[in-house]
This record gives C-alpha cells, structure tokens and sequence, in this order.
C-alpha cells in the first residue's frame, strides 16, 4: 500500500523528487539504474557526500580544524585534495559524537548540491535522489515521493559480503555487516516513513513493482 502526497505550490514548477532510500544491500542502487533506463535523471547522495570532501573547501576546513592533517590527503603544494578515508571511517565508527558532528557538516553540503544539481534538471518530469540515509538526515523533506527497497537482513547479509568479493575487497564477517546495519535505520522505520516499499527477497519481482510506481507517478503528478 502506497501513501498519496499533496505537492506544494513552491515544488510545482520543478520536477517530481523520488526520494530512494533501503538497508544496506537491499537493492536501492539497482532500483535507481530500473528508473534511469525510465528516463529520469538521477543523483546518488552518497557519491556527493564522498566529491565534497574534494570540492566544498569548507568541509575540508571543517574537518582538518577537527582532527588534524592525519584526516587529509595533500597534494604536492601541500593543498588538501580529499580525506583519508581509512582514518576517517576509524574516527567516526568509534565516537557517534564525531559521526553526529560531521553529518552537522557534511548533510547541509549535500543538500545544497542537491539543490544546484535539480536546478539544471529543466527539461525532467520525475528525479530519482537516491540516499542510504534519506530519513536520518532529514532529506526526505525535499522529496515528493519516498520510497524504501527492503529484503531479508540474512539476504542482505550475502549481498555485502558478494558485492566485496566482486570489487576485490577484504570480505566483511557477517559480525562485521551486522554491526554496519545497526548502525542504519530499522526496516520497520524505514517502512512507516516511506510512500512506497519495495520487496527485494529471493522471491520478489523487482521490476513489475518499479514500473507500478513509474506508471502512478505519471499519472498523479503529470
């Protein structure tokens, strides 16, 4: 069952914002690319997140008045070109205060690149914005429709640990995956949140449900 959204007078103008969000290695990436073959452009919040820290000299300000040049990379003339992501991943999964402090920094950012990308999309009736954390940021608040891909944790699980092997990274213990997924939302809050779920089991047609979606969307915005 589907929520239905009364869009604003201000959003009217612009084109419809998916908001797509699910747990870990649920499936969300895969249902961005199903509406992108649709026809929607679509712009992927944590890959934005991860150009900032290369980009926004004021995250980089930010974070090397925080922790000190052992979170930077420099380039030859000693200019801070991205951060360390080793040494940030150990600060920030070891203090939920640093974590809290660098979403503080790093969420607005995102938002206003957000923001400057869906002013180009001019000529789009439907933007997919795809963000593994749309609700613990607040972002779902600039989306029309929400939507979360959920599948069994155990199942998610495999898909972690599969998609490392396939990129040729260190394969992470199941005690490991769990630990990330603790670290998300529940599928239950994600689901009392969001328009729409999707089900992404052993035994679920992911595509029938995306055009479902698709079809609702042209017919009760357009």
């Amino acid at each position: 069952m589907s929520k239905v959204r009364q869009r604003s007078s201000e959003h009217a103008s612009r084109p419809v914002v998916v908001g797509v969000t699910g747990g870990m290695a649920a499936g969300k990436s895969l249902v961005t690319r199903m509406f992108a073959a649709l026809g929607a452009p679509t712009w992927d919040a944590d890959s934005a997140a991860k150009r900032l820290y290369q980009t926004d000299a004021t995250l980089q300000q930010a974070t090397l008045d925080r922790w000190g040049p052992r979170i930077a990379k420099f380039d030859e003339d000693g200019r801070m070109v991205d951060v360390n992501r080793e040494v940030l991943a150990e600060v920030i999964f070891s203090d939920l205060d640093e974590l809290a402090w660098l979403e503080a920094q790093v969420h607005p950012a995102v938002g206003r690149a957000f923001s400057s990308w869906l002013e180009g999309q001019t000529h789009a009736s439907v933007v997919i914005r795809e963000a593994a954390i749309l609700f613990e940021s607040g972002s779902d608040a600039t989306c029309d429709v929400t939507l979360t891909v959920e599948a069994p944790e155990a199942l998610r699980i495999r898909r972690a640990q599969e998609r490392a092997r396939q990129r040729g990274q260190a394969v992470p213990a199941e005690s490991e995956v769990r630990a990330r997924l603790a670290r998300q939302w529940t599928q239950a809050q994600r689901v009392t949140r969001a328009d729409h779920v999707l089900r992404n089991g052993p035994k679920d047609a992911l595509l029938p449900q995306v055009l479902a979606i698709w079809a609702q969307l042209t017919q009760e915005w357009h």
